[in-house]
């Protein structure tokens, strides 16, 4: 049973001769208006040869919509060919329209492939069609960014990796490259326009040496920062692990029997319960969190020089230029040898040589944040889409979905 209704079309040079519902989808039979001419040679004179129907997916309109398409047949008088009339709204072959083809691509930029095709009923070879169709032409320009990062992204987890560079400022992916060694960076910078790269100030990267290397290479006269947020993580992370060495009892004997780690006997419960605590800034603790440390350090003074070693660290970033930077950079290494904590010794040999691009946050504070946001944005695209399979589809799926 069919139920009529009234829709406007919204494209030029059609009638609607009726509508209706048939079994959930919306059927519009139309006709064309536009003046009629031979597909083959161009003559105007041209002589009706019949109709045939032809069905075409419109985009949805609260519903799947049929385009149901009386198209005339023509007969030239000139060439003798015969053809049929044609509209650039319905080009081709294709079955579906151009704007609901361009509505699946647009749809297929923010959501996964099977998302798309099972929301509007259609195949999955149909909405990864208009994706590798569209997709090379959307892709923007690249513009004129002064600040520029790069970073690491899975493609496929201990198999393969993809090397991303970001505009931070202008808030898009520009590139991807196969692999994350100093090869794959420098595919990324020298792809760059020449003019391009000399209005580069600024590369944020954390600390991978090959990255640092490829910068150096590509844009020689570029700022290499050292992202911010990385190398407070190393230092956290190994004092932290100065607090799990003291936490750990050496004079336990026997199994552990499977116990959680907050009850195993091996792991003192008092540091073991700081451990957040311990994490955390000086400036963000509460009372009881201060009196739970204040336990610790009474009993393990080595993990009270570990949090006062981080914190002081820490507090580098909050100088207001460079040259204090410098200056309680140096302190700190200064009692980094008072402190006797090979941990900490151990993040510095690997730090120390980037001291310049660490101190070099100070002349331009960018950071990876926008990189490491959106490499989690892909994280849970490729999570949604059940992971990819081809690298040009991934690439273009990556430059259009995390591009704000």
């Amino acid at each position: 049973m069919g139920e009529r209704i009234q829709l406007p079309l919204e494209l030029d040079d059609f009638d609607v001769l009726s509508s209706q519902v048939i079994d959930g989808v919306l059927e519009v039979h139309v006709e064309s208006s536009f003046p009629t001419a031979c597909f083959h040679c161009g003559s105007v004179g041209v002589v009706g040869h019949g109709r045939c129907r032809r069905r075409i997916r419109d985009r949805s309109v609260g519903r799947p919509t049929v385009l149901v398409w009386h198209q005339r047949r023509l007969c030239c008088r000139d060439c003798g060919r015969t053809s049929r009339e044609r509209h650039l709204a319905l080009a081709g072959r294709r079955s579906v329209t151009e704007r609901f083809h361009r509505q699946l691509f647009e749809e297929a930029c923010r959501r996964p492939f099977a998302e798309v095709a099972s929301a509007h009923g259609v195949s999955h070879y149909r909405v990864v069609e208009a994706f590798d169709t569209r997709a090379p032409g959307a892709v923007g320009p690249v513009g004129q960014p002064r600040v520029l990062a790069l970073d690491e992204s899975a493609f496929r987890r201990r198999l393969r990796f993809n090397t991303v560079l970001f505009d931070p400022l202008g808030r898009r992916a520009i590139s991807v490259a196969d692999g994350r060694d100093q090869h794959a960076a420098e595919l990324l910078l020298f792809s760059l326009p020449s003019a391009v790269r000399a209005g580069v100030e600024t590369v944020v990267i954390d600390c991978h040496w090959p990255f640092r290397k490829a910068v150096i290479e590509a844009i020689p006269e570029a700022r290499v920062v050292a992202d911010k947020f990385h190398v407070l993580r190393s230092v956290d992370r190994a004092a932290d692990r100065v607090r799990a060495r003291a936490g750990h009892q050496k004079n336990y004997r026997g199994r552990d029997g499977g116990t959680a780690r907050q009850n195993n006997p091996r792991n003192d419960p008092v540091v073991y319960g700081a451990r957040w605590a311990f994490a955390k800034r000086r400036h963000t603790l509460n009372a009881r969190q201060a009196e739970g440390l204040g336990v610790v350090f009474s009993r393990h003074p080595k993990v009270a020089v570990a949090w006062v070693m981080k914190e002081a660290f820490a507090a580098i970033y909050e100088a207001h230029d460079r040259a204090e930077a410098a200056r309680r950079l140096a302190v700190w290494e200064h009692n980094l040898g008072a402190a006797g904590l090979p941990e900490l010794d151990a993040v510095w040999r690997t730090l120390q040589w980037w001291r310049e691009p660490i101190l070099a946050h100070f002349e331009d504070r960018q950071t990876n944040a926008f990189a490491e946001g959106v490499t989690n944005k892909v994280k849970v695209m490729k999570r949604r889409s059940y992971g990819f399979r081809n690298l040009q589809r991934y690439r273009l799926k990556v430059l259009l979905t995390c591009s704000c």
